[in-house]
Parts: structure tokens; C-alpha cells; sequence
């Protein structure tokens, strides 16, 4: 527009042209980034604090399955090396038997507000900040003896190895899509269980192992006491295995640097707000990044963890349970 004498004229600046605008975009981007951090390890919580400082962390998520305490946390107890940390986690709830088991054995007692099992988790790892390797279990894992401290040894031995860097080491875990055809061979099984239950397809979902009570009955059957299977495994060479599908977490350790380079573990707070289930993402998160950062998970035969069952299983396992008790006290 032409000026016109004594009459001021505003010139009219784009605030991109400035600069003003992209700075003001990046500046709102990490605050969201940093928002987000803090609330992915941030809940209302209560912690029994008992912690030592140690370089290892055994993490036990817990509190939903009561049936299996009897057998699953002697194993624990039994599994776990001399001087680590431990600490049991119940997301969304307190548990005056896990406060007084805690106490009992001087392990320290998280339970938090919200029954979100990654938050709970993320809780966890930033109290405990001397921790460099995280050994985290589920409830309904069997572990046989010594097993924490023989997975923390195999991982660091794989790891000084150096042919990868591992994002998670596990246990041989029979009722587990990748591990259980291995071994199924190793037990000298699989025809017998592909007869019965078909292709013993390596996958992590649609396959029997996952879906079929049956398969899962069997399976257990077959591989009880674990103690056992581990002491027959232990008799053979160890053999390491990488990971390329999806793996169910529910035994696995890893390093803290690993936790941090995946941004923790993803909460997803407004499903639970609503109450939608957010179980899976903390595995889906870990798998999928493992790949992302050329970190693979890594299967060591040199122990062994029976996994109860997967959810379209659970009811066939009580039953066996209930009918068969002897399958799963231990040896």
C-alpha cells in the first residue's frame, strides 16, 4: 500500500519471519516432552524403603493372583543372588500380606495409586536410581533355584561376548511362543506335542500355545517339577538365542541405560481413567524398541521359569492346580 503523507503506516511482521513463532514451538514441544517424562515415573504411592544401594534390582510385580503366592514367592525367594535389591510392586492397591512379607525378609514395599503396571514399574526404577540392572518378575512366574542370579550372570556374560547388545536377557520359558519349540526339542517333545496340538509354530500370538487350555495343561505336565527341566537343561550346553518376534516379558533383566534410551515404559493414563485395560504395552513398548535400537531380546538356556498361563488358559490351570497340587510345589 502506498504511503500517503502524515499518515503512519504499521508494518505488519510474520512472527515466523522473526523467529519469534518456531522458538515458541520448540519451547511448547519439550515442555510437553517434559511433562510427559515426569508423569510416566510419577504416582501417588507408599514405599517401605529397605533398599541397599545395590547394583541389582529384583522387581516383583504382584497382588491380583493369590492362588499362586504359596508356590511362587518360596521360588522367588530361592532365585534371588546374595546382596541385590528387591522390592515388590503391587500397582493400584496395598497388600498387608506383601507389607509383612517385606518386612519379614527385608525387601522393600512399593504400592502405588494407580493399578497401571507400567507406571508402577517406572515408580520403581527411578526410587531405585543405584540399580544398573533391573530383574523384573510376574506373579505367576515359577522360577527355578537360582534363577535371578543365574539370568543377571548370563547377562552379563552375553553382553561382554559382544556379538549383540542385548535390550533383554529371559529364561528358557516352556509356555512361551518363541521358547517352547527349542524346548520341546531339547525334551525330546515336539512330535509328541505336534501330534496333539499341531504345528509348533514360533509366534507370539494365534498359535496353541497361547490359546489352547489343553496345550497348556500338557505342557506343564510334561516339564513339572521345574526344577527339574532347569537341572536337565543345566546338564547340557548352555545355548543363547535371539529373540525375532514379540516376547512375553514376564521374566526378563535388563540394564537401566536401556530403560532410559526407551523413554521408560509408556502410561497411558487416560485408559485407565476411563477403564480401558492397558496390559501389554510395556511389553509391546520394550519389544518393539529392542528392535528400534538394534537391541535384541536374548533367550538363555542356562535357566528356567514356568510361565502359569496365558489368559485364555488361566481357568484350566487353577483347575489343574486345584486337582494336581503336587505339579507345583517344588522339588
Amino acid at each position: 500500500m502506498a504511503s500517503v503523507p502524515g499518515m503512519a503506516v504499521t508494518h505488519r511482521h510474520s512472527l515466523r519471519d522473526d523467529g519469534f513463532a518456531p522458538a515458541l514451538y520448540e519451547g511448547l514441544k519439550r515442555w510437553t516432552r517434559d511433562i510427559n517424562s515426569r508423569l510416566r515415573i510419577s504416582d501417588h504411592h507408599h514405599f517401605d524403603d529397605r533398599r541397599h544401594g545395590a547394583s541389582v534390582l529384583a522387581c516383583l510385580l504382584a497382588g491380583y493372583k493369590p492362588e499362586l503366592w504359596p508356590h511362587v514367592l518360596p521360588r522367588f525367594k530361592a532365585a534371588l543372588p546374595a546382596g541385590a535389591d528387591v522390592c515388590v510392586v503391587t500397582p493400584g492397591l496395598r497388600s498387608e500380606h506383601f507389607a509383612d512379607l517385606c518386612k519379614r525378609e527385608g525387601w522393600s514395599y512399593l504400592s502405588t495409586a494407580t493399578n497401571e503396571v507400567a507406571l508402577a514399574q517406572n515408580v520403581c526404577y527411578r526410587l531405585h536410581d543405584k540399580a544398573e540392572i533391573i530383574v523384573k518378575i510376574d506373579e505367576d512366574m515359577f522360577l527355578a533355584p537360582g534363577g535371578v542370579a543365574t539370568l543377571v550372570a548370563e547377562y552379563r556374560r552375553i553382553k561382554a561376548e559382544g556379538i549383540v547388545d542385548p535390550g533383554f536377557v529371559a529364561p528358557m520359558i516352556p509356555l512361551n511362543g518363541f521358547c517352547y519349540r527349542r524346548l520341546l526339542e531339547l525334551l525330546d517333545l515336539r512330535d509328541d506335542y505336534e501330534i496333539r496340538f499341531g504345528r509348533a509354530q514360533i509366534a507370539s500370538s494365534g498359535a496353541a500355545i497361547h490359546e489352547d487350555p489343553e496345550a497348556a495343561r500338557w505342557l506343564w505336565e510334561k516339564t513339572s517339577p521345574i526344577e527339574a527341566t532347569a537341572e536337565r537343561l543345566a546338564a547340557a550346553p548352555i545355548e543363547t538365542h535371539f529373540c525375532p518376534i514379540r516376547f512375553n516379558i514376564g521374566a526378563i533383566a535388563f540394564e537401566r541405560s536401556f530403560w532410559d534410551l526407551i523413554g521408560r515404559l509408556p502410561v497411558r493414563r487416560r485408559r485407565v481413567m476411563v477403564g480401558v485395560p492397558t496390559y501389554g504395552g510395556d511389553e509391546a513398548h520394550i519389544c518393539s524398541q529392542a528392535v528400534v535400537h538394534s537391541r535384541p531380546g536374548v533367550v538363555t538356556t542356562a535357566t528356567v521359569a514356568g510361565h502359569f498361563a496365558f489368559a485364555l488358559q488361566y481357568r484350566a490351570m487353577q483347575s489343574l492346580l486345584a486337582a494336581r497340587p503336587e505339579l507345583f510345589r517344588a522339588a
